[in-house]
This record gives structure tokens, sequence and C-alpha cells, in this order.
């Protein structure tokens, strides 16, 4: 599974990788019975960076755009997805 969730995100761009990224760790939690709306991120964000092969400053940059859009609220490491349907969207263009 992870195999293919990383071939999937090498034809993502960025946006596209930090949303899909934001909702799987969103279900994953929710499966264990934790919020799925609501976390504090155990990686930073140079981690995260380099898990989806980006910089520090894209994931930075994304973070704040997502935040500017009304997709997520993000304070350091706590996360609320404030807007899940259209964070969905911003994946849904590289499904297409």
């Amino acid at each position: 599974r992870k195999h293919g969730v990383m071939l999937l995100l090498g034809s993502m761009n960025a946006e596209e990788r930090m949303a899909m990224f934001l909702l799987n760790l969103s279900r994953r939690l929710a499966a264990q019975g934790d919020s799925a709306s609501e976390f504090n991120l155990r990686l930073t964000r140079e981690d995260i960076g380099s898990y989806l092969s980006l910089t520090l400053g894209t994931v930075s940059r994304i973070f704040s755009r997502f935040h500017n859009r009304g997709l997520i609220e993000a304070r350091r490491k706590f996360v609320r997805i404030l807007d899940r349907d259209k964070l969905e969207q911003v994946i849904g263009r590289a499904m297409q």
C-alpha cells in the first residue's frame, strides 16, 4: 500500500501531495478512534517535506495557502481540517 501511495504522490504537484498527506493522516487517526479533523502532527514540517519530496519552504507555503483558502487551520504542529471537501478537490485534480 505504501508503495502505491508513493507512486501516486510522485505524479502529483506539491499541493496535491500535501492534501493527500493530510487526508491520509486524518483517515488513519480516525481508524484509531482519534479525531479526523483535529490533530497534532508528530512530524516537523521539514520531515513532512522529506517524506513528500518537497522543500521546507514549499511545505510552509502550502500550509499558508491552505489556511488562507479556509481549508485548514494550522498553528505550529496543530492542524484542524476546516473544509474536507475542498481539500479532497485538490486531490481530485490529480485523479482526473
